[in-house]
């Protein structure tokens, strides 16, 4: 074999991209690397806003506002969703960046209640922009594409939360907290731009033919009400719904614990900030050479039930031998390793999931799931660490145990969720084999029609 077939053969296994995929591969991975960029230079002030301002005991109470916030956000969305995606992503994109104007101007003086508001605002921020990105994203791919492309995709955010992190670990001894807000805004814009470019050009393709299974072909949702009918008729979106669930009640949980090892370490908004932003920028590295080069191969190899379980097993892992051996260290590597791996894998898989589903599942049943649902799960794993830490008094080790809990039963989900995808792919495959066999007997009865009248002739 040849040293260039080798090249060949190991850019095809680790990148996939095919000619006629780059531009907008390129254009997909900068849009998702622009809006991380900017959420990770916000996360670490954030967290410097917070715990130096209200405190990580108000963290349950926030987390309950985010789920109440998210539900008032999804009910609007609901309202608008049926609008051209060009108009509806570029109005979300548009009050982002007035909001940003508004935070920086909010900042110039210290507020605790804004510290706490912000929190939940930026969960909403971030839920809303990247559930938006890959709607598009799923939208323009179908599930062949989708399963080559999309850990590639999703490299930008890796490379986003490099930059972004690195961004507010330099800046912000100089210029501040206020001022990073400002750099935010103006790259939202940027973000903004990209995506009227991505627009123009996909305007001039064909649209993307999904291979849907058969029992979303006939879905219709034109609300919020009939979405959840929809979900909880449907064992899929069923499973699909509790993976979501559980993978942001339990990593709450794990980063309650880890806000205490955090707030130990500094004292300050703007010291806790940077030494949160240095290590996500060393974790955001990780996560951008892992996503580029391995995260496809690992979808393809080891599987969707992998790649939706795996956090859990860390989770699991991790939260026991902390409780048998007490070391930060345990919890500050369970808190990283779980984000790197649900930004990486577990990200691309849960995408996966919805390229077996329709287009009016996509934009009415997914924003439902990914931003209200997420987002309550938020609000249920305040109130859990409410009961357990607050109410029982059970502490750090009580959290523990739920967080244990909940690991058990999002690895039991994940493998479900597989399992149901698998056999929707397959009957979507067939399903779309039939359709083409029929149009080719179409044509063959039309061929031979045509030829006995001209024999008749």
């Amino acid at each position: 074999m040849s040293k260039m077939s080798h090249d060949k053969g190991f850019l095809d296994l680790f990148l996939s991209v095919q000619k006629g995929e780059r531009t907008i591969t390129a254009l997909l991975f900068t849009w998702i690397f622009l809006f991380i960029c900017v959420y990770y230079i916000l996360r670490p002030i954030r967290r410097g806003l917070f715990l130096a301002g209200l405190g990580n005991e108000y963290m349950p109470l926030v987390y309950i506002g985010t789920a109440l916030f998210t539900g008032a956000v999804v009910w609007l969305y609901s309202k608008f969703s049926k609008a051209p995606r060009k108009i509806l992503i570029s109005s979300v994109y548009g009050i982002f960046i007035v909001n940003l104007l508004a935070w920086w101007q909010i900042f110039k003086h210290e507020s605790p209640i804004a510290s706490g508001a912000f929190w939940v605002w930026l969960d909403v921020f971030s839920i809303m922009g990247v559930t938006l990105f890959w709607m598009y994203a799923n939208d323009v791919c179908d599930s062949n594409k989708a399963k080559r492309l999309f850990g590639v995709i999703a490299a930008g955010a890796g490379l986003g939360a490099v930059l972004g992190s690195t961004i507010t670990a330099c800046l912000i001894g100089s210029i501040g907290t206020s001022n990073l807000l400002l750099v935010a805004a103006g790259l939202v814009a940027l973000t903004l731009g990209l995506f009227h470019v991505l627009e123009a050009l996909n305007k001039k393709k064909n649209v993307v033919e999904r291979a849907t299974a058969p029992e979303f072909e006939k879905a219709k949702v034109s609300n919020i009400s009939g979405a959840f009918r929809l979900i909880f008729q449907n064992k899929f979106l069923l499973c699909l719904f509790f993976v979501v669930a559980f993978e942001r009640v339990t990593p709450d949980m794990v980063q309650f614990l880890y806000n205490d090892i955090l707030k130990n370490m500094a004292t300050g908004r703007d010291a806790i900030a940077a030494i949160d932003a240095n290590l996500e920028r060393w974790r955001g590295i990780v996560e951008f050479v892992v996503e580029l080069f391995l995260v496809s191969a690992i979808v393809r190899k080891l599987g969707s039930g992998f790649c939706l379980s795996s956090s859990a097993g860390l989770i699991f892992a991790g939260v026991t031998m902390f409780a048998i051996v007490p070391n930060p260290v345990i919890l500050m590597a369970v808190f990283h390793g779980d984000e790197a791996m649900r930004h990486a894998w577990f990200k691309a898989a849960k995408e996966l999931m919805y390229t077996v589903t329709s287009r009016d599942v996509l934009y009415n049943v997914k924003p439902v799931i990914e931003m209200f649902v997420y987002r309550m799960a938020r609000g249920v794993a305040g109130v859990i660490i409410f009961v357990v830490n607050t109410a029982l008094g059970l502490g750090a080790k009580g959290v523990m145990a739920a967080a244990a809990i909940c690991a058990l039963s999002w690895l039991y989900c994940g493998w479900k969720l597989s399992k149901e995808y698998s056999r929707l792919e397959m009957e979507a495959t067939r399903s779309a084999l039939e359709a083409q066999l029929g149009e080719g007997s179409l044509l063959v009865n039309d061929g031979s029609n045509a030829a006995r009248a001209v024999t008749a002739k």
